[in-house]
């Protein structure tokens, strides 16, 4: 064992040192459970690779006595599997899947035996054991012990238990062997370890200065479980605590780093179109917390010192810097999963942009659900007074334009009209000038846009432009036909969106209040939920235990960060049972949109991420009633969470979506302009099909994609990384004859080559593209 008890030598050390980080022990809470699937060889090695000095697990009993890993006495939680444990015997248990539960990545994974732990452990040479004895069965404390005994590794394993006469008969079999005593650990339980001279207490309750220092008092070390933020952790070392037990041992390798990261070297800063500077530089090094983002110092006098922007673990970053004719100067720092900084800035580097000479054009139109809305977004920042004038409008069909409002991206402008019908319309848009020096006038230009209704199905509808005061009360619409609005509370403030405006949450008190209603209390063996965010805080982050997005005391059908799992989950209450599939912290995003969908369909409970499924669970029966949701606050007794972050486009159905709905409901969000070449003329349409090579390309992040159909067709887009396996859908629908383009956004994808391919009714063809971040 690494630390041998010697009531002096901790003294003094408690004395002289009480943050000295290297006396605490990093013990991976079932292995490193965060990052690959608990209880499994897996996790154990993912805790070796990033240094923790234990990885604890759990020991049950088989039914031919086998010791095999599992933390629940049963399998269903976490193998493909049904049964106790108890009751099955060590073959059938080794052929479940214990794996791709938590991912596809650990399909196959093999529930381990206590062997192959003492067996990697005693070859590794460094990490070391706590094993928690889960089964009652009365044969397990010999069984354990002799096995121990026979790898000779009674100095490097803990044998703990919840049960005080399992550890007291280790310690009677073998006083070799350190024991711990798990629970909510009190002075009276600490008198009972150490009256049989035990080492180890671990608490999962609440840990105070006074409960560790009696049990230092005692010669007894102290554990704390499950602690799984850096905050938690440089608390807990604050008070002395000698071992933590995470899910995350690489957050308390990180927070536990005194060590500054190397110095950044720039190696260009390049002025790219009209006003973006494109910079590039070598990634900093960090061998104990690793590089997690880097500061970026911007001034338009040389050796800047003020913080323009802060990114993640990248060496690229484009400056849209929205100025003309400008020279901005650059400098850098890394930062490490410590929070420390480079001691030095790095080298300077310099651009000057040039003259703003572009003129804006129509990107994308978008008309759905709301009966009277038009989203309009041009490819730059736009005149307010030019944007808002409503003669610079037209739709044909008799449709009126009421009011054009300019939302805060300045990029978008919203239409209210008289009312649209599910149908194909003509827009015009005309005389719209830019921000530059120098206003450019938009060429005139006509396209076409297919408005959609909102269907019966849908519960409520949320578009968060913005809200109105009605008496004392600050209002958010429903646009659906169920006026199913929302009572802003606290201040939350209406902000820049995906779609227009979306509404920004400070993650202390703000919130939506929404009541329960006939619509929400529909009772069905279905249900969607949407939504579009923008994470301040990666689950792992979040300084509350939850993240709540659409959320409700009673977690009847909510989406939710969960910091303790490390994912954002959708949860599904029936009368049946609740299912949580949930989305790895690892697949998020922070500061970046991101749309997130919870579906159940009365077989399953998924959750997709930008229109890929990324989790599914069984699960039946009908949704339990009574909801009365929440955006932005989790529940309404003891003490709730609330979100950090923005949300946009909340969209609520009373029925589960497919999978090709989902990626609809992604794609289409935005729908990129149809432009006619020839205005109030009949369009000329292809006469062929065509795929053409997306453009820019390279690019980072989104590029865009055309492709011409001479008739009516069946489409489908989908993106496929190297090895062949679909990482997108983009379109998978009828569409009309005519040029069509879709935008594919990258933002979740690593560096590299990849594939589209479309498939239009008998036409197949495939283009490569590469991704550069």
């Amino acid at each position: 064992m690494k630390i041998k008890t010697n009531l002096i030598a901790f003294s003094m050390m408690i004395i002289f040192s009480i943050y000295n980080y290297a006396q605490v022990q990093n013990i991976a809470h079932r292995g490193c459970s965060s990052l690959a699937p608990e209880n499994t060889y897996s996790a154990w090695v993912k805790a070796i690779e990033i240094g923790a000095d234990y990885f604890e697990l759990d020991i049950q009993l088989s039914s031919d006595d086998s010791m095999m890993i599992m933390h629940d006495a049963t399998v269903e939680r976490t193998t493909n599997g049904s049964g106790s444990v108890s009751s099955m015997t060590y073959g059938q248990l080794r052929l479940l899947d214990a794996g791709s539960w938590f991912s596809p990545e650990f399909t196959g994974e093999k529930i381990p035996t206590f062997s192959e732990a003492l067996e990697l452990s005693k070859t590794n040479g460094i990490v070391d054991i706590v094993a928690e004895i889960k089964t009652t069965d009365a044969t397990i404390v010999p069984k354990v012990i002799a096995m121990i005994q026979a790898y000779g590794m009674q100095s490097r394993v803990i044998v703990s238990s919840f049960t005080y006469s399992q550890i007291a008969q280790c310690r009677s079999l073998d006083a070799s062997i350190d024991i711990q005593l798990f629970g909510t650990i009190t002075n009276a339980m600490i008198d009972q370890v150490a009256l049989i001279n035990g080492e180890w207490v671990g608490s999962g309750g609440t840990i105070t200065q006074a409960l560790i220092d009696y049990a230092h008092s005692k010669n007894v070390l102290f554990n704390g479980w499950t602690i799984n933020t850096g905050s938690q952790m440089l608390a807990l070392i604050a008070l002395g605590i000698d071992g933590i037990t995470t899910n995350f041992p690489h957050v308390l390798v990180a927070v536990t780093d005194s060590t500054a990261p190397a110095d950044v070297i720039i190696n260009s800063a390049i002025t790219t179109g009209e006003t973006d500077i494109s910079l590039d530089w070598e990634s900093s090094e960090d061998p104990e917390s690793g590089i997690t983002g880097y500061e970026i110092f911007r001034d338009i006098i040389p050796n800047p010192i003020t913080l323009y922007v802060t990114v993640g673990d990248t060496t690229s970053y484009i400056d849209y810097t929205l100025t003309e004719n400008e020279t901005f100067y650059y400098r850098i720092k890394a930062l490490n999963g410590a929070g420390l900084k480079s001691t030095n800035y790095s080298n300077e580097v310099s651009a000057t942009t040039n003259a703003d000479i572009t003129k804006p054009v129509v990107s994308f139109v978008t008309s759905e659900r709301d009966t009277s809305t038009v989203y309009i977004e041009f490819s730059e920042r736009v005149e307010e007074a030019s944007a808002e004038v409503l003669t610079n409008y037209n739709i044909n069909k008799g449709v009126s334009v009421l009011s054009a409002e300019l939302m805060l991206d300045e990029k978008t402008v919203v239409l209210i009209t008289s009312s649209l019908f599910d149908s194909t319309y003509t827009l015009a848009v005309s005389n719209v000038k830019d921000k530059a020096i120098v206003p450019n006038v938009m060429l005139n230009a006509s396209m076409t846009f297919t408005h959609k209704n909102i269907t019966s199905d849908i519960i409520s509808c949320y578009n968060l432009d913005d809200y109105t005061i009605v008496g004392s009360d600050t209002v958010i619409y429903d646009a659906s036909l169920n006026a199913n609005n929302g009572v802003v509370k606290n201040g939350a403030v209406i902000s820049s969106g995906y779609l227009g405006n979306s509404m920004e949450f400070d993650g202390v008190d703000d919130f939506v209040q929404f009541q329960n209603s006939p619509s929400f209390n529909f009772n069905g063996g279905g249900v969607t939920v949407s939504v579009w965010t923008k994470l301040a805080y990666l689950p792992s982050q979040l300084l509350q235990p939850f993240g709540p997005l659409f959320d409700a005391e009673g977690d009847q059908f909510v989406l939710y960060e969960d910091r303790g799992n490390n994912e954002l989950r959708f949860k599904v209450v029936t009368n049946v049972t609740a299912e949580r599939p949930g989305i790895p912290g690892v697949d998020l995003v922070t500061g970046k949109w991101i749309h997130v969908v919870g579906v159940y369909n009365g077989s399953h409970a998924k959750v997709y991420l930008n229109g890929v499924l990324k989790d599914s669970h069984i699960l039946t029966g009908n949704v339990n009633t009574g909801i009365v949701p929440m955006l932005g606050k989790s529940g309404t007794s003891g003490t709730p969470s609330y979100f950090k972050g923005s949300i946009d486009n909340v969209l609520v159905f009373n029925y589960g979506f497919t999978d090709d709905e989902v990626s609809g409901l992604y794609n289409n969000t935005k729908i990129p302009a149809n432009i006619i070449v020839g205005v109030e003329s009949t369009p000329e349409y292809p006469k062929e099909y065509s795929l053409s090579q997306n453009y820019p390309n390279p690019f980072n992040p989104s590029t865009t994609i055309s492709y011409d159909l001479p008739v009516v067709s069946k489409v489908s887009i989908k993106i496929f990384d190297l090895l062949g396996k679909e990482v997108a859908s983009l379109v998978n629908e009828e569409k009309e004859a005519g040029y069509h383009k879709v935008l594919f956004d990258g933002k979740g994808l690593s560096s590299g080559t990849y594939f589209f391919r479309i498939q239009a009714d008998n036409f197949v063809q495939t283009k490569k593209m590469i991704l550069i971040k």
